[in-house]
């Protein structure tokens, strides 16, 4: 069952910026990431407080494993899938055209506390940069 698969990346997320990494941006200086079930649906909250002091709030949803879904809003990427890579790794891939132009791979360590994002950006005819957040499940 998804719904099962889904459960050990449920909850509050903090992000550890000593253990982080980014080869592109600089790397936030708090983040958490809240990842909630809805009948099925994964609903993804993120919030940031950057370098800067520039707060920024983001939101998406997606049926793990389920179709693409089209995205209408960004001009950046057209269309997104959600996908399990067995048990410890749920992937976002944000696609424009056809082509990944992003890829954010979830992976839940063993003991289910820790989730490394390691996401990666394809800039078309440029290069390809990954930024790894290394987030703490709130207690």
């Amino acid at each position: 069952m998804i719904e099962d698969k889904l459960g050990p990346f449920l909850g509050t997320w903090i992000l550890d910026t000593e253990e982080s990494d980014f080869e592109q941006g600089d790397i936030p200086k708090s983040a958490t990431m809240k990842i909630e079930d809805n009948f099925g649906m994964a609903i993804f909250a993120m919030n940031q407080v950057a370098a800067d002091g520039e707060v920024t709030n983001d939101r998406f949803e997606a049926l793990p494993d389920g179709p693409e879904v089209k995205l209408g809003k960004s001009g950046l990427v057209d269309a997104m899938r959600l996908v399990f890579q067995g048990d410890k790794n749920l992937i976002s891939e944000a696609r424009r055209g056809g082509l990944t132009i992003m890829k954010a791979d979830r992976e839940l360590s063993d003991d289910g506390q820790t989730l490394t994002v390691t996401q990666t950006v394809h800039l078309v005819d440029v290069a390809s940069f990954k930024n790894i957040s290394v987030y703490r499940k709130a207690q």
